[in-house]
């Protein structure tokens, strides 16, 4: 390396007119590697085309012998950096278990400025409060214990999941639940709220078991982490809702059953708005948490348009309204399991109740497996004919599958990751609403209102369904139809956020990889073999396995789901290196194929 320096100072000293266009070579070749590292396939030929042009440049350019010279320094530069940057993936952001008893919690000082009164040590005890607390309930397949301090969209998401727990005769039985360490990994403001991202690293006895259909069962020691966020007007003081079933505004006991509506029926104080403690608004997985795009955070660049554009509106809440989508996404997905259209007829305009009532007599009956809510993003606003209209991404993971003839047919082979988008609207400069169309109760009367498919109160005459009040859902519909869709409608929007931007972490190899793993580990084992088989082909792939271990760590704990892009041209790369690292050791088993077909079907479909 001594020669090379020396070598570069004589040219330097006797060339100073060359040195800017060798400034501007390395540069580019940087960006040639960053290209072709992150894309994981696909890109090669091209990139290789260019370093040939690139060089066949220098040696034009720079008067020999120096033109020599300066091709082998870049081209020394140009594989060492290449093979770096391609170790670069969003994959290694993922915490291992490992690296959470290193992590510490971080608090700003802003927003202890706004909160002084806030205490860690009581904030920890009643995350692990909650923690426990919501394993009971679950096991229960009853909220009643816990509803006070939870937001309606993490109800709706829980009780979804128990209609079609209920539909399987399927329980979740915990047992030996250990929280290892619990951190503060985030801290937001949200307008008038703050909001506060833990991580809790635990371990359990996990088994789920389905006593109609055997092949359903599944369990055993589970490690993990997930992310819990918790949402709290600032400055308030708290009431200590965790540790005492009394109302925190009056002191009345609250109800055994809040159900749908946490609403004390002394007083009438919703207590899951945080205007009296922390309410815990939304649990995220490792991978889906590491996968966050920072402009669409709740104070990004991006959200902090959507906030100046409601600027009229004091009390709107990003994580609120991404709470209220997530009740009415998982309210929908109910009525599709019943087949009651009903379920939804309130807060759905017209168009979309016609068009999901159609899908429910098209679709054959299932029920869901596992149908797990992974995100929801609020991810660009648009202000159009006397409307505010939000723009909503979901991310949820799921399994279908058909009892209908009393015997068990998966539709889905495996857990599948998708996105859909949600438009929720309302009017501009629309009031404070009396009651929750999300909670059963009309927006103008407050008045309860059941499961119908009638758009009038039954007390007051007013039109359920209108955004005069509420929001309204206007539009939902697959990912990959939403930038046509979005074009065609000529939305004016704001962001301008795509698809691409949800799933920051993942590139083109990265869902390879995630997807291979999860198959290698589908049989809810990795075992050495296995392990060193992925680690040859992430070795192959570009990747640095030191910096892996959170996403072994999560296909050890078969915590891992088939993800693919919304672009169909990279979904086929996907599927072709899943082909042939299935196919690597010269047998793929049943299981395998059923998953490649799956996955060969989901990407025919995108073309439709």
């Amino acid at each position: 390396m001594n020669f090379i320096t020396q070598l570069l100072s004589v040219f330097f000293g006797k060339n100073r007119k060359w040195i800017f266009s060798l400034l501007f070579i390395v540069v580019t070749i940087q960006l040639l590697a960053s290209a072709g590292g992150g894309g994981g396939g696909g890109s090669s030929s091209h990139d290789g085309g260019g370093f040939l042009a690139i060089l066949w440049y220098i040696f034009l350019l720079i008067p020999f012998p120096w033109n020599f010279v300066t091709i082998g320094v870049i081209v020394t530069l140009y594989y060492f950096t290449r093979k770096k940057v391609k170790t670069f993936s969003g994959l290694n952001k993922i915490a291992s278990f490992d690296s959470m008893a290193e992590q510490t919690s971080s608090i700003p000082p802003d927003f202890l400025q706004r909160n002084p009164s806030f205490n860690e040590t009581e904030f920890y005890g009643k995350v692990n409060t909650a923690f426990m607390n919501i394993q009971d309930a679950w096991m229960k397949q009853d909220l009643s214990g816990v509803r006070q301090w939870i937001s309606d969209g993490v109800w709706q998401r829980f009780n979804t999941q128990f209609i079609t727990m209920k539909a399987l005769g399927q329980k979740n039985t915990m047992s030996d639940i250990s929280v290892k360490k619990i951190i503060i990994s985030d801290v937001q403001r949200d307008g008038n709220y703050d909001i506060i991202d833990v991580g809790i690293h635990f371990t359990m006895m996990d088994n789920f078991v389905t006593e109609k259909y055997d092949q359903l069962s599944s369990g055993g020691q589970l490690e993990n982490v997930e992310y819990w966020t918790f949402i709290r007007k600032t400055g308030v003081a708290e009431k200590d809702m965790f540790h005492s079933q009394n109302c925190p505004s009056c002191g009345a006991p609250l109800p055994k059953n809040m159900g749908e509506v946490g609403k004390c029926e002394s007083c009438g104080v919703i207590t899951t708005l945080g205007d009296y403690d922390w309410v815990l608004s939304e649990i995220t997985q490792a991978a889906d948490y590491a996968n966050d795009n920072n402009k669409l955070d709740k104070n990004g660049k991006l959200t902090l348009r959507i906030r100046e554009a409601m600027k009229l509106d004091p009390d709107f809440s990003v994580q609120f309204m991404e709470d209220k989508a997530s009740n009415a996404y998982m309210q929908i997905q109910s009525a599709l399991v019943t087949k009651k259209p009903e379920r939804m007829r309130r807060f759905v305009d017209n168009a979309v109740f016609e068009n999901m009532s159609e899908q429910i007599k098209k679709e054959p009956p299932y029920v869901f497996n596992r149908l797990y809510l992974n995100s929801v993003t609020l991810m660009d606003y648009f202000q159009e004919k006397g409307k505010d209209n939000m723009v909503l991404a979901f991310k949820r993971t799921a399994q279908r599958v058909d009892i209908s003839t009393g015997k068990l047919v998966l539709l889905d082979s495996a857990m599948y990751t998708s996105n859909e988008i949600m438009v929720m609207s309302r009017d501009i400069g629309a009031g404070v609403p009396k009651g929750s169309l999300y909670a059963h109760s009309c927006p103008t009367c407050a008045g309860p209102i059941g499961d119908t498919v009638d758009t009038k109160c039954s007390y007051c005459g007013g039109e359920l369904n209108s955004t005069k009040n509420e929001w309204i859902i206007t539009q939902l519909l697959p990912a990959q139809q939403y930038a046509s869709v979005a074009n065609a409608q000529n939305f004016p929007l704001i962001t301008h956020a795509g698809v691409q931007d949800l799933d920051p972490l993942f590139k083109v190899r990265d869902y390879a990889l995630n997807n291979v793993m999860m198959i290698v580990a589908a049989d809810g084992v990795f075992n050495q073999e296995e392990i060193d088989f992925t680690m040859k082909l992430a070795k192959k792939l570009g990747y640095d396995n030191d910096k892996l271990a959170g996403m072994y760590d999560l296909a050890k704990n078969n915590q891992l789901t088939v993800r693919l892009p919304e672009d169909q041209k990279n979904a086929l790369k996907v599927y072709a290196i899943m082909m042939k690292a299935a196919a690597a050791d010269g047998n793929i088993a049943p299981e395998e194929q059923a998953i490649l077909d799956d996955v060969q079907a989901r990407i025919t479909k995108m073309a439709a």
